[in-house]
């Protein structure tokens, strides 16, 4: 199902690039953005799916208007990308009601990863991070990476040596999503990416 976003940056090039790359996606329509000061008015006119905001906003609190967007309709989710990474940005954007929070330091790809995470349900903050606990699972962007390889049918080995870990640490990583997830085999894991949009 085709998702509806509103991206909020007060940086042209950035909302260009964001919105190149997620529609390119294909499951991803740019419906808004806005540099801060409009960005409310826009999300009530398209009451989008999912926001994707940065906090560092000119002359306009960040933190604030994830709250007020989370006011417009509890099913808009909040994904917020920012150059800030302290813990304590993380942690208030989490209590305001964001959903994920990714580093403008990632990959545009990772970026989709997390946009694809949230979209799907999920929670995707950086490992460490104090999180609000919701119904939802959250998973760490390894985990997530560790599903997706999963899901393309690698084996341990294989996903050791793409993300640069040992085996039996991918071995770890496939015990807590199950664990996280409900699951109970490998096949399950690949399965549920699937389904989710993950894969």
């Amino acid at each position: 199902m085709m998702s509806t976003i509103v991206v909020i940056d007060d940086h042209p090039p950035i909302r260009m690039a964001l919105k190149t790359y997620l529609e390119q996606d294909g499951r991803c329509r740019v419906v808004g953005e806005s540099g801060g000061a409009e960005a409310l008015s826009i999300v009530r006119q398209h009451v989008p799916d999912l926001v994707i905001m940065d906090l560092a906003l000119f002359s306009f609190d960040g933190l604030g208007l994830i709250r007020q967007i989370c006011l417009v309709d509890k099913k808009i989710r909040v994904l917020v990308l920012s150059s800030r990474e302290e813990k304590i940005y993380v942690t208030r954007a989490a209590e305001q009601g964001a959903c994920g929070y990714i580093s403008k330091a990632s990959s545009m790809q990772e970026i989709l990863y997390a946009v694809q995470l949230v979209r799907s349900g999920y929670r995707c903050f950086p490992v460490g991070s104090q999180q609000v606990t919701q119904d939802v699972p959250v998973l760490s962007r390894r985990e997530l990476a560790v599903l997706r390889f999963i899901a393309g049918g690698s084996r341990n080995k294989e996903i050791a040596s793409a993300l640069c870990i040992s085996p039996k640490t991918v071995s770890t990583y496939k015990m807590r999503l199950l664990t996280k997830l409900n699951l109970k085999t490998t096949l399950d894991l690949a399965e549920y990416a699937r389904m989710n949009g993950l894969a």
